[in-house]
């Protein structure tokens, strides 16, 4: 009597077991995810659009050209130059802000890198980076004959705008940094053709500055 309620009291402990065992066998298994998974899903989430990208490039770049266009309303000798440095100052100063108000209103925040820090967008390789940009400013600062120097540092400078406008009008969303772009485009080729004209009939060659290395 007692073995037999024994293995009574049991059965119920070894039925427990058996679906537990059966739970198991069945249940769907997920693969836990990979810490290098991890951490690549959160990156294209929190990655920049190219719209933000562009303007983090721009406006830096932006103000570059300011920075040098203010040296020549001081040290510029032709009257041409001088004319030139004040349309760059108030084209690109109201570019800039117009590019901040923008960044906060889709991005959260109107704050751009610096000039020295300018990142470059996806695919371009070649042009002025901030450090040399940087160095530009500073060279413009004691060049002779700086109408020459300004020339030279600015037809590099406005071409690296121009090829970024140009990749943001193929692969930007927002239809008003497009049509900021278009402007861009249309305004510094305008500047660079202006430019080119002064340096040939100036010094006797067209001529496009240092890209990269300035």
């Amino acid at each position: 009597m007692f073995r037999i309620s024994i293995r009574r009291a049991l059965r119920p402990i070894g039925a427990a077991v058996a679906l537990t065992l059966l739970a198991a066998t069945v249940a769907p298994r997920v693969a836990p995810t990979s810490a290098a998974a991890r951490p690549a899903a959160a990156t294209r989430a929190t990655a920049p659009t190219f719209d933000q990208q562009f303007i983090d490039m721009m406006a830096p770049h932006h103000q570059g050209a300011v920075a040098m266009a203010q040296i020549a309303l001081t040290r510029a000798q032709h009257p041409q130059i001088k004319s030139l440095a004040r349309s760059i100052i108030a084209d690109q100063n109201s570019e800039i802000a117009q590019m901040k108000a923008w960044r906060k209103a889709w991005y959260g925040s109107a704050a751009t890198p610096g000039m020295a820090d300018m990142p470059m967008l996806p695919d371009m390789t070649m042009g002025m980076s901030g450090m040399s940009m940087m160095r530009a400013i500073t060279r413009l600062k004691t060049a002779t004959p700086f109408d020459k120097a300004f020339i030279d540092a600015m037809l590099p400078h406005h071409q690296l705008a121009i090829d970024a406008a140009t990749l943001e009008l193929a692969r930007g969303s927002h239809p008003q940094l497009k049509a900021l772009a278009l402007s861009i485009i249309k305004g510094q080729s305008r500047e660079e053709g202006l430019m080119q004209a002064y340096r040939e009939l100036w010094y006797g060659s067209a001529g496009m500055g240092h890209m990269g290395g300035m």
